[in-house]
């Protein structure tokens, strides 16, 4: 180990970060540290970090492991601190590294630049670097932990929830304050966070619940000589991505005045920004959320992809692999297994309940098996998904939306061996969906049949009018996030209660769900029609009931003028349309 101390001749006296006279450079093997003179002892031993050994001594926590970065906790007698290890996994990582600083430097040489205009941030105690031959690999960054912190998004989610009123409203103006002047500080010293959201925000509460906030993650700091009001919108609907589908449009206008009144200068119209961060947050959220609906296609860290000559199978990693072996020889054989207990059997699905290990523990199941209506089905395959892919990626696309669906675990198809054509052993014959069992849940159909009708005459109009409006939230909150579904009836909504008594509903059989954006209008018509027609029997439904739903389901901008009342006669025509083609083919209205 070879050490050089800080010397005089060095340029020292202004304290740029790894550099003399505040810290030493220590070698060890092909790892070179860059110390804190305190700390020197404490992390350095005459084999390098001291990690190895605070492991035996059970002081190490992995927070996260990924291909590029692995960040581990150790309790130290002194005070926590954080190892971040920056990987290398492949070549565009290395060749980063030879041309750009290690990522590690980048986060220290930040933390100072935030420091300086006043954003709370990490505290570098040693930078290491591993080199050959000039060129730099995996590097480390070692940083004090910041006392009683938690994670923005974990604290709102989470801590925020159990507070009493009126210290959770309190504390969420609070927050929205403090967010707005962090982000202001950032901008106006031209800096952008290309990966800006609250999970990159730690938050701690200080005496007289006084939030103080410190940002991490300052690899992805940005530095822009011309910060225009453009990129700064662009910037913030990045961090309203979060918060748009969590948090009420009062906080966040909240957040917006405060980040303005914050900010060097003014946009030429504040309104004008506002509705530009609106707009800029959708086109993002659009995008993400695309991006995020494929990831049920393929082998990643959430999905994987299972083959064998008898089936192929898209998994949940929350599914037990354990599960998935039985499905690959034989998909029926989860219909077979003791304490399955059949639900449906009809010319077109077998469903079934069972237990399978979820998340490493038993949890409820449906298995749900799309049978062929047609010998033509595998052959249409080619020109369109089945059933039950359609259902998949549905609900893959409502799950990340944040809009209610039961979770799904797993897609099978069946295979035929290939005997007769060669496209036979590549065609799905049969399909079958897993998902997670909601428990309590019931169907729409069900409730409105059975437990309405029990209900006292003076709690029918209440219950009908609070299942009404969650109704038009649920239908609202799908048609703004460009979802629509052709058969969306009370059989494919299950409802359930929570621990007030409020009706939460949830969207299943998913086969006709379809995502556009814009969403038409006509598919908005077709939906709400659907669904009037499969309610059109309710015990307590009446006209002001109906309009009290499309009340809730419009935009505000629509109740306050007369366009609802089109919208009513262009669904009451889709109604009689859907009756009368019903009544032309004999089906029965459902």
């Amino acid at each position: 180990m070879t050490v050089m101390q800080p010397g005089i001749q060095a340029r020292g006296a202004n304290g740029r970060m790894f550099k003399p006279p505040h810290w030493t450079f220590v070698k060890t093997g092909d790892v070179g540290w860059w110390l804190r003179d305190p700390w020197r002892d404490v992390l350095i031993d005459a084999d390098g970090l001291r990690l190895p050994r605070w492991r035996a001594e059970g002081r190490v926590e992995t927070v996260k492991s990924g291909p590029h970065r692995v960040v581990y906790r150790v309790a130290l007698p002194g005070g926590a601190i954080y190892v971040k290890h920056f990987l290398i996994p492949d070549r565009r990582a290395k060749y980063r590294q030879w041309f750009r600083r290690g990522k590690g430097r980048n986060e220290g040489k930040r933390s100072r630049t935030l420091a300086s205009i006043g954003v709370p941030t990490i505290t570098p105690v040693a930078l290491g670097e591993r080199r050959f031959r000039g060129f730099l690999f995996d590097n480390f960054l070692i940083t004090r932990e910041v006392p009683d912190a938690v994670p923005l998004d974990a604290f709102l989610e989470t801590e925020l929830p159990t507070f009493d009123e009126p210290r959770r409203s309190r504390l969420r103006r609070r927050l929205a304050a403090r967010l707005g002047v962090l982000t202001a500080r950032l901008h106006d010293a031209g800096l952008l966070h290309i990966d800006f959201h609250p999970g990159n925000v730690l938050v701690r509460l200080e005496p007289g619940d006084e939030p103080s906030l410190t940002m991490i993650d300052l690899d992805a700091l940005r530095s822009v000589r011309k910060l225009s009001w453009s990129k700064a919108r662009d910037n913030l609907a990045l961090l309203d991505h979060y918060f748009w589908t969590r948090i009420g449009a009062v906080d966040r206008r909240r957040f917006l005045k405060s980040y303005l009144a914050a900010r060097d200068g003014a946009p030429p119209s504040a309104r004008g920004f506002a509705l530009g961060v609106e707009a800029a947050t959708r086109r993002w959220a659009e995008r993400l959320w695309s991006r995020w609906g494929e990831r049920c296609r393929f082998t990643n860290k959430y999905f994987q992809v299972f083959k064998s000559p008898n089936a192929y199978c898209v998994a949940s990693r929350a599914l037990d692999p354990a599960e998935v072996a039985p499905l690959l020889v034989d998909p029926d054989s989860a219909f077979a297994a003791p304490g399955v207990r059949p639900i449906k059997d009809s010319p077109t699905t077998t469903v079934a309940e069972t237990t399978m290990v979820v998340d490493g523990r038993p949890t409820p199941v449906i298995l749900k098996r799309f049978n062929r209506k047609k010998w033509i089905d595998p052959v249409l395959a080619i020109f369109r998904p089945s059933r039950a892919w359609r259902s998949w990626q549905a609900a893959q696309h409502l799950t990340v939306r944040g809009i209610p669906t039961p979770r799904n675990l797993a897609y099978v198809a069946r295979r035929r061996k290939p005997w007769f054509s060669p496209f036979q052993g590549v065609l799905p014959y049969e399909t079958y969906l897993i998902a997670v069992k909601e428990p309590g849940a019931i169907t729409l159909s069900e409730y409105v049949r059975r437990e309405l009708p029990g209900l006292d005459p003076d709690a029918l109009p209440r219950e009908v009018a609070r299942l009404a409006t969650a109704l038009a939230k649920l239908l609202r909150l799908m048609h703004d996030r460009s979802l629509s579904d052709r058969d969306l009836k009370a059989s494919n909504i299950l409802i359930r209660s929570d621990a007030s008594g409020a009706p939460l509903l949830s969207l299943i059989d998913l086969v006709g769900a379809q995502l556009k954006t814009p969403l038409p209008m006509h598919r908005r018509i077709q939906n709400l029609a659907r669904l009037s027609v499969s309610l059109a029997d309710a015990p307590g439904r009446s006209r002001t009931v109906s309009l009290r739903f499309l009340r809730a389901y419009l935009p505000r901008r629509l109740n306050r003028r007369d366009e609802w009342k089109a919208l009513w006669r262009a669904i009451a025509a889709a109604v009689e349309d859907k009756t009368a083609r019903n009544e032309r083919s004999g089906r029965p209205l459902s």
